[in-house]
């Protein structure tokens, strides 16, 4: 049993150094300050997006003194994640036959280098006026900008969807991260963002204490979208080094150092991020490896209790690396509860110790 994987030397370019490749990413600059709903014009939502369907994606700004003003408008209430604008999209329409959906679309400053990684990253929320959350929301890079004369279904497949396991809680309401680590093809020059799945596998809750009062919304999962950014991050591939050892193995286990999580939940706190990243390094470099993440709890609490925590928290690292880039197919979860404790004993020291996320890299 390793103790932990140690610290990898990888060299990175600073992503808040880095430039941003997305155009008035945060929705700051505006052809029109919005009064109300959609201020679009020949499909132009604000200078660097378009609508890429016949969908009417909104701009929120605090420049407004009407229905679309920041913090408070028509869809809600919300202060910008950065700024003082942002954007708002349909994502899903409960019981609406042409499955009506909204996409932003953004072209590049410059185009995408073969091989090269990138970080893409926006920030969403949904709206507090909405009546549906749903599980899903996702990104096409392409070269093309894959403009469509209807306002359904995207006819592309996205590059990368979140889908959150839960698809409703108090979380819903908060601007929430969206990370993945893009390696490009080449010649990329453009980002759209929306919901690529059609009502058939989209996920939705339906939110019986929604304040909605607009009647599209009182039907729908409306996000507001901020801070989109496309970054470049790195340029050749770096070799994991581990200090302590000379190589990583497979088929042995590893226990994650700083892997935390929120009380009796399965949400990754921050400070977990760079111990995983240094296992994405890993499963970049190793293209042909797979893992297995093990979540493992300590003695208190039910069995069955313990047994869902620990195959959600390891589903929540699944979820992270994935975000990064890793293919699912590569990794798979699994949740031991309190089955395999590493010391025996009822003391909070111990406990610590068998509360834990353990890795195996196969190569099979």
């Amino acid at each position: 049993m390793r103790a932990g994987v140690c610290t990898f030397l990888i060299a990175m370019v600073s992503s808040s150094m880095a430039q941003n490749l997305v155009p008035n990413g945060s929705f700051e600059e505006y052809y029109k300050c919005p009064g109300s709903y959609s201020v679009m014009r020949n499909g132009k939502i604000a200078p660097g997006w378009v609508s890429p369907s016949t969908g009417t994606p909104d701009l929120f700004h605090a420049c407004s003194i009407g229905e679309a003003g920041v913090p408070t408008n028509w869809a809600g209430k919300s202060k910008a994640f950065s700024g003082a604008g942002y954007a708002g999209i349909y994502a899903y329409i409960f019981g609406r036959s042409t499955e009506y959906r909204e996409y932003l679309q953004a072209e590049f400053t410059t185009s995408l280098e073969a091989g090269v990684k990138y970080q893409v990253e926006f920030h969403y929320k949904l709206s507090s006026n909405s009546r549906y959350s749903i599980d899903r929301i996702g990104f096409l890079i392409s070269d093309s900008s894959y403009q469509t004369t209807e306002d359904r279904v995207f006819p592309a497949t996205a590059t990368y969807q979140r889908i959150n396991r839960v698809i409703y809680n108090q979380n819903s309401g908060y601007w929430t991260r969206f990370g993945f680590s893009y390696i490009a093809k080449g010649g990329e020059r453009y980002i759209t963002i929306g919901n690529f799945s059609d009502d058939v596998d989209t996920r939705y809750y339906f939110i019986s204490n929604s304040q909605a009062t607009e009647p599209l919304l009182s039907r729908a999962a409306y996000f507001f979208v901020d801070d989109v950014k496309v970054i470049q991050i790195s340029n050749t591939p770096h070799s994991p080094v581990l200090s302590g050892y000379p190589e990583i193995k497979t088929d042995e286990n590893y226990v994650l150092k700083n892997i935390q999580f929120r009380f009796n939940d399965y949400t990754l706190m921050e400070t977990s991020f760079s111990e995983l990243n240094r296992v994405a390094e890993i499963l970049y470099y190793h293209k042909t490896w797979k893992v297995i993440v093990s979540g493992h709890t300590d003695d208190v609490g039910s069995d069955a209790f313990n047994l869902e925590l620990s195959l959600q928290r390891a589903g929540s690292v699944v979820d992270y690396l994935i975000t990064k880039g890793i293919d699912p197919s590569r990794i798979k979860a699994q949740g031991l509860g309190k089955q395999a404790p590493l010391q025996k004993g009822d003391d909070d020291a111990t406990r610590a110790i068998n509360r834990r996320v353990e890795i195996r890299f196969l190569n099979k």
